[in-house]
């Protein structure tokens, strides 16, 4: 037998052993997914899967929010959705176009900071005190848009309690001066290559995106990186964001995928979100720098 076709029989074997059906060759699948999540979707989810389906991918990376309005709003059709947070797979809930969303996957907020910024020593030194270096004149800080997409509203959320932690009054208005703010407001999947271009300093973002892209950073603790569902009831939701009128609070950080409902292809759909959970699809989101999926479905 070539080993080619040897190779993809052991590999629909493992996927049918992590409960996934494979689809037939010549499918495709459409995935709307969180923007932060393109470099392990596009170079090792959704190869691996085709690979281990014959199944085509197709990836739409946008920020979290943005996508579940397109979805809610029929201007969008996909097969599976992937955002972080619960608050994204929830407006698509409640639009009748998922019965739920299971956990994949989790990450932590981190500090990245670019390896050609004049700051990029202070950043390095053991004993940063990076609450005083991103209030220093000068500095590039970057951040997504809030009202579109959940990153946006997490680097304000870390700074707000991080103002708490630390106890430093005014923290986090001094850093990012307003919720909306233009003059820091940058599309997610470009944030980090411009770090990686020295275009700004530094930004506070998801630790698997940073991971995946190779740029130093900063571990934060658990008290202000929403990497821990213990915190998530006492103390994370001290952190609040009134955007159109409406208030939210964070939740922990955590990647659920969800079959929809009006899926063109819902065979492939529920491989997909079984794959993302198996052993393979598990191995190769760490290799990016995912965590497991954390706490209960939705």
């Amino acid at each position: 037998m070539p080993t080619t076709r040897r190779f993809l029989l052991a590999a629909s074997t493992c996927l049918f052993a992590a409960g996934a059906t494979p689809a037939m060759a010549g499918d495709k699948i459409t995935v709307a997914f969180a923007g932060s999540m393109g470099v392990v979707m596009d170079r090792g989810i959704g190869p691996a899967f085709t690979v281990l389906t014959g199944t085509q991918f197709q990836g739409i990376g946008q920020p979290s929010m943005a996508l579940a309005h397109l979805l809610a709003g029929n201007a969008l059709n996909a097969d599976v959705f992937v955002p972080v947070s619960a608050a994204p797979a929830k407006v698509v809930e409640a639009a009748g176009l998922a019965d739920g969303a299971v956990p994949v996957a989790s990450t932590s907020m981190v500090l990245p900071y670019s390896p050609k910024s004049q700051f990029a020593a202070a950043f390095a030194a053991k004993d940063a005190d990076w609450t005083k270096i991103l209030t220093t004149p000068g500095l590039r800080f970057a951040r997504s848009d809030p009202a579109t997409d959940p990153q946006g509203q997490y680097s304000l959320y870390t700074l707000q309690l991080a103002e708490k932690y630390y106890k430093l009054p005014g923290f986090a208005a001094q850093v990012a001066r307003a919720v909306e703010n233009p003059a820091q407001i940058f599309a997610e999947t470009s944030q980090l290559a411009r770090l990686q271009d020295g275009e700004l300093d530094a930004t506070v973002g998801y630790e698997s995106a940073v991971i995946s892209q190779r740029l130093p950073f900063i571990v934060l603790p658990p008290e202000i990186n929403f990497g821990n569902p213990a915190l998530a009831k006492d103390w994370y939701n001290q952190a609040e964001l009134t955007l159109k009128g409406k208030t939210t609070h964070p939740s922990p950080l955590v990647f659920y995928a969800a079959v929809l409902k009006n899926a063109a292809n819902p065979r492939a759909a529920q491989a997909f979100v079984d794959f993302l959970n198996s052993p393979r699809g598990q191995e190769i989101l760490e290799q990016y720098g995912y965590n497991p999926g954390k706490g209960k479905s939705l």
